[in-house]
């Protein structure tokens, strides 16, 4: 991907606008190249919008100055290294799932425990920044590792793919199921249905076969990895937000030293195409439900009853109970004050639904 040539980076990082000005004018400089590592590959939600908004976001905001070289799809590294990567320097930009680092993120394996969520992407975001405003574990555990956050985004809301026509979720009772964690394969559970563990690359396999008969996925995974070619029936709802934040992150010793300027570029690009995101994140949504009506899938939208089973209020209080007490013994000592931090803001966002 080529931009305009600017300032060299390492000038950018001295802060100095004097040796900055007297460089430029000794010899013709060209923008450092930075790298960002991505494992997922172009084509879909997220990778599209980074690939064709927030890269050229940073090009603009930075003049040029910083210009990244994109690296998709695992060229560069794994789901589960780009943490340590980008941590060591590997890399200067990259995207992190956290739920592959429960051990690491600790506390960032409480999205799980907030099945029911904001509709509005503009919310989600204002709740992943007030947690790392206000909650310090949350960054602590990223600085820790390296990194800092630039840019949260999301995938799309939780749908129920099934191989067999359901009408609510009374018709998960008995039927084999696959979703990601634990805490996912125990709400199928609590709702009836007989949780499994498959992986990701073997769901369209096993859902052929009869290994299973659902699964409950960010839809924009389901639709991008096509099971609901094999699984044509569709419950959904916004409400049922994909809670884990998908974390643009940058190598914190690269962010440190940047100059002021370089920063301020940074950040305001990451906050131009976050504002962004929301669009793209209704426009996916509407495209891959009318694609898929058109296809023949049956799309049924989720009652306020189905949300209730969904949700239950009192096995939640069991599970979030439950995740205070593991978060202990993984070393997060504060972890009811962190549970009880992010439910109070958590309930701040919903009031601006």
């Amino acid at each position: 991907m080529a931009y305009q040539q600017g300032f060299s980076l390492k000038l950018l990082r001295t802060g100095s606008l004097a040796v900055l000005l007297a460089a430029t004018t000794a010899l013709p400089l060209r923008a450092e190249t930075v790298r960002y590592t991505d494992h997922d590959p172009l084509g879909g939600m997220r990778t599209q919008f980074v690939n064709d908004v927030w890269l050229p976001a940073i090009a603009e905001a930075s003049t040029g100055s910083i210009e990244v070289t994109p690296m998709f799809g695992g060229t560069l590294m794994g789901s589960k290294e780009v943490l340590s990567g980008v941590g060591d320097g590997i890399a200067d930009l990259g995207f992190v799932f956290p739920g592959h680092y429960p051990e690491r993120l600790v506390a960032h394996t409480i999205f799980p425990l907030f099945p029911r969520g904001p509709a509005k992407f503009e919310n989600m975001a204002w709740f992943y920044h007030q947690l790392y405003d206000r909650v310090p574990a949350y960054r602590e555990e990223l600085e820790s590792a390296g990194v800092v956050p630039l840019m949260t985004t999301a995938g799309l809301p939780g749908v129920f793919v099934s191989k067999y026509e359901m009408t609510s979720l009374d018709g998960l009772k008995d039927y084999k199921w696959r979703a990601g964690g634990k805490w996912l394969l125990k709400y199928l559970g609590n709702a009836g249905a007989a949780p499994v563990s498959v992986p990701w690359g073997d769901v369209y396999v096993a859902l052929q076969t009869g290994t299973i008969d659902g699964v409950f996925s960010n839809y924009d995974g389901v639709h991008l990895m096509r099971f609901d070619e094999v699984a044509p029936n569709v419950m959904l709802s916004k409400e049922l937000w994909y809670s884990i934040p998908f974390v643009h992150i940058a190598n914190k010793e690269f962010y440190d030293g940047l100059s002021d300027e370089g920063r301020a570029a940074l950040q305001a690009a990451s906050a131009k195409a976050e504002t962004e995101f929301g669009a793209v994140y209704d426009a996916t949504f509407n495209s891959i439900r009318d694609a898929e009506i058109a296809a023949g899938v049956k799309v049924t939208e989720l009652s306020p009853a189905d949300i209730e089973i969904w949700e239950n209020p009192d096995e939640l209080v069991k599970l979030r109970a439950e995740w205070v007490e593991e978060a202990k013994a993984s070393g997060l000592e504060n972890a009811q004050e962190v549970m009880d931090q992010t439910a109070a803001i958590f309930d701040e966002a919903m009031a601006r639904e």
